[in-house]
């Protein structure tokens, strides 16, 4: 019985040639020391532990990025509630300055402000107790101030005399009724 052909062909092993020779080298060109299993059960270990790595740095990341989130969204709802406090008190201050008004309507007048850059926004004009007091009003507290005199911006009575917060200024009149001198 003959031998089948696949089996006739080369009974011996080939000669390694130059060209694979590399193939079987470490990256240095020198022949990988001990056991090939040894060698690459180690590569595959370090390949495990880089990659466990990245997976921390991932999971940190992902962490980092969740915390942020939850004090970007805490931020937010303190800046509304801060926002809601404010509006709030700016418009308790508005009422309060309607009811001044109420009082003191000779000398209550309201102008368009030149100085806010959103449209809508008012300067109120009063003068109590001698003092001349100006603040500016929000368009949506403006409805509160309907009984107040409209004036255009170059009214004598709107024109600006350099008082600030701090009033420096003297009263318009020290003989107002009721004005006493300070004791020094």
């Amino acid at each position: 019985m003959s031998m089948p052909f696949w089996r006739r062909r080369n009974q011996e092993p080939e000669p390694v040639r130059s060209r694979f020779q590399g193939l079987a080298r470490g990256a240095e060109g020198v022949a990988p020391i001990g056991d090939p299993v040894t060698i690459l059960t180690n590569a595959l270990t370090e390949a495990q532990e880089e990659a466990a790595r990245w997976k921390r740095h991932a999971d940190a990341y992902d962490a980092e990025r969740s915390e942020a989130a939850q004090l970007s969204h805490h931020y937010r709802n303190q800046l509304e509630r801060a926002e809601r406090d404010r509006d709030g008190a700016y418009r308790e201050r508005a009422q309060l300055l309607a009811w001044l008004t109420a009082l003191h309507p000779s000398t209550a007048v309201i102008t368009a402000s030149s100085d806010v850059d959103e449209d809508g926004w008012q300067l109120l004009y009063l003068v109590a107790g001698g003092w001349r007091m100006s603040w500016h009003i929000a368009p949506c507290d403006v409805p509160l101030f309907k009984h107040v005199t409209v004036v255009e911006p170059t009214d004598p009575r709107v024109q600006w005399d350099r008082h600030g917060a701090v009033v420096r200024a003297a009263p318009e009149s020290r003989s107002a009724p009721g004005a006493r001198r300070a004791r020094r």
